[in-house]
């Protein structure tokens, strides 16, 4: 019995995990940059982590209040580790860069973008709308682990008309 005691020890301490799994710092600016209105992303202060969300056409509208999208094949979420900061237009361009390179990416599994939508006026006359933008329920899946946050906040995201 205690040489079958003393052998699942060994093998549980064998089978256990080592810790090496990173976890994301999912620490952003609260600036969203953009490429049109529907790819909208922010980076970490090094710009070298960031957290991409592509939108359908029109999806942003003009209708003032809260709406919910979820995420899905169409309306993408993203995170992405870089080796070394990317530049302002990364994402805008047809053909992405090959460098830096994307040491980690993650696809949101599942999750909600919430936005509130607001009207932006200057000497009463309205100029644009403004996009308050967190997600709910967010979730990625690396391997076997799991990131999830119940409330992520991403930013707010202006048009000028």
């Amino acid at each position: 019995m205690k040489k079958l005691f003393a052998l699942f020890i060994a093998l549980s301490l064998i089978s256990c995990s080592d810790g090496d799994f990173d976890t994301p710092e999912f620490e952003f600016s609260n600036n969203i940059m953009s490429c049109d209105e529907y790819v909208l992303y922010v980076t970490n202060s090094n710009t070298t982590e960031t957290l991409v969300m592509t939108l359908v056409a029109g999806e942003l509208g003009t209708t003032v209040g809260e709406k919910s999208l979820a995420i899905s094949t169409t309306r993408k979420t993203v995170y992405r580790l870089f080796d070394n900061g990317i530049s302002t237009n990364y994402f805008c361009q047809v053909i992405p860069p090959t460098t830096p390179k994307v040491l980690t990416e993650l696809n949101a599994e599942s999750g909600n973008i919430l936005i509130i939508t607001s009207e932006v006026y200057k000497n009463q006359v309205l100029t644009g709308y403004s996009y308050k933008i967190s997600f709910s329920d967010l979730l990625f899946i690396d391997g076997n682990e799991r990131i999830y946050y119940e409330t992520f906040p991403f930013g707010t995201f202006q048009i000028n008309l």
